[in-house]
């Protein structure tokens, strides 16, 4: 049997003198130019592009029947090795069929072959990298390798949802994320988790992973919120957040973005220990502790180091907490543990490889010798503490500045302040004023950078600090 260019080139030969119509004026109806036309008509172009039969059939009236008819018998419209496979499911799912049954089996085989062979070359009108791969597919059809076509639309599937679908859910999510953010500005806590979650939501059954780290991002600013405001109720939409994606980075899978949800909830409820009810101050921390050690005992110095030293500095804020302790004695011993860890963190961080962990490590550092300095019975051990807290916090300032980080800025400045103001009351302190003036100029130079609406519990208690110094409060 001839194939279906041939058999439709001579169906429009005929129609066009039917019409009366010659090659141009077929041409300027059916928008086609007249070098295409006499190719057609001449059998050339054995397989025509859809559209190209589409424009003909319109601009002769060729009925659908007509056009169907072009196609060649199913042997001829099948590739041999698709069809030596039908045959012989068919003949193994029908044993008793006849050839009748079989040939009407194939006809229908061979329609679905060609209309999908048509939706293809239709898909491969499209420029790029989707066009390549659709092509390729119709070729192993053509071949009648159906799993190597498989595998390749696979794969322009993959390309279109990364170069559109995802495109345009990244731009929708960063507009509800915005809707999030803005009522957050508003004080609207569950409106805003409710907007962060939408965000997240619109990667499901698209792409799991996204979903994810979407979320996680959602509840970093939750995270910071409720930081910066002391609330409870954003660290507990943070920790509702948090508390999915483990559902979805599971250990074994993704053990690295699992340390960082660990750690990140462990973070929110070292947080809750101090802003939550009283009674729940106990229950945060060992929540913390739990979380904390729990990515201790799956990393070490080889797998996942930053994590690991992550997991050790957040946990020596855990033994800093007063809380946590019955006894001075008790929390003595913590602190010391908690200092050990932070020591131990330091193998893994380097100023110019981790400058952002490396500076928290040293301000940490300041904080844990300042509070083991408050407890000392000793005043020249406790004096020691304050030299080392000092030290340390004047570190963190190699790697933090205002413009870039001014959280973290402030917190240092606090630590500096709070271990120059402690450092002016030791009998021992020779130039007591030169701390306090010290003191007084870091205090300053932080609030000159911040307003009590913008940094309400940062500004209230650079004001206590002030005030230590013998200063009056800034307005």
């Amino acid at each position: 049997m001839d194939p279906f260019g041939v058999l439709f080139g001579r169906l429009v030969r005929e129609k066009r003198g039917i019409e009366n119509l010659s090659q141009d004026g077929l041409a300027e109806r059916s928008g086609l130019t007249k070098a295409r036309i006499s190719d057609i008509e001449t059998g050339k172009i054995g397989n025509p592009q859809a559209r190209t039969v589409d424009a003909l059939c319109v601009a002769l009236n060729i009925a659908r029947g007509e056009r169907a008819a072009c196609h060649a018998a199913p042997a001829s419209g099948l590739p041999p090795r698709l069809l030596e496979k039908l045959a012989r499911h068919f003949g193994a799912d029908m044993p008793e069929a006849t050839e009748g049954e079989l040939e009407a089996f194939l006809m229908a085989k061979a329609q679905e072959f060609r209309e999908m062979r048509e939706r293809l070359e239709k898909l491969a009108e499209t420029e790029g990298r989707i066009s390549e791969l659709v092509n390729a597919a119709n070729a192993a059809l053509g071949e009648g390798d159906f799993e190597m076509a498989d595998d390749l639309l696979r794969e322009a599937e993959t390309v279109q949802l990364q170069s559109s679908t995802i495109v345009a859910l990244k731009k929708q999510a960063e507009l509800r994320i915005e809707r999030g953010n803005a009522t957050l500005v508003n004080g609207e806590v569950a409106a805003a988790a409710g907007h962060f979650e939408r965000s997240s939501r619109y990667f499901s059954g698209v792409d799991t992973e996204l979903e994810a780290d979407n979320r996680h991002e959602c509840a970093t600013l939750l995270r910071y919120y409720g930081y910066r405001y002391k609330s409870a109720e954003a660290l507990h939409e943070a920790r509702s957040a948090l508390q999915q994606n483990l559902g979805i980075w599971k250990q074994d899978a993704y053990p690295e973005k699992w340390c960082r949800t660990k750690n990140a909830l462990g973070g929110v409820s070292w947080r809750l220990s101090q802003f939550d009810v009283a009674e729940s101050a106990m229950p945060h921390l060992a929540d913390a502790k739990t979380h904390y050690e729990d990515v201790r005992a799956y990393c070490s110095e080889e797998l996942l180091p930053k994590m690991f030293a992550t997991a050790e500095l957040n946990l020596a804020n855990v033994y800093s907490s007063r809380k946590l302790a019955k006894s001075d004695a008790e929390y003595e011993t913590n602190l010391q543990l908690a200092l050990n860890l932070e020591l131990s963190s330091l193998r893994f961080l380097s100023k110019a490889g981790d400058p952002e962990a490396w500076g928290i490590a040293q301000h940490n550092l300041g904080c844990s010798y300042i509070n083991l300095s408050n407890i000392r019975s000793d005043e020249a051990k406790s004096a020691t503490d304050v030299e080392n807290a000092i030290r340390h916090a004047e570190l963190s300032f190699e790697v933090r500045n205002p413009e870039d980080s001014l959280q973290y800025w402030l917190a240092s400045c606090r630590t500096l302040g709070e271990a120059l103001l402690n450092m002016s009351t030791y009998s021992i302190t020779t130039d007591a004023a030169q701390y306090v003036r010290q003191a007084v100029g870091v205090l300053r130079g932080a609030a000159a950078r911040i307003s009590p609406t913008e940094h309400p519990h940062q500004w209230a208690e650079i004001q206590k600090q002030l005030e230590r110094c013998g200063e009056p409060g800034l307005v």
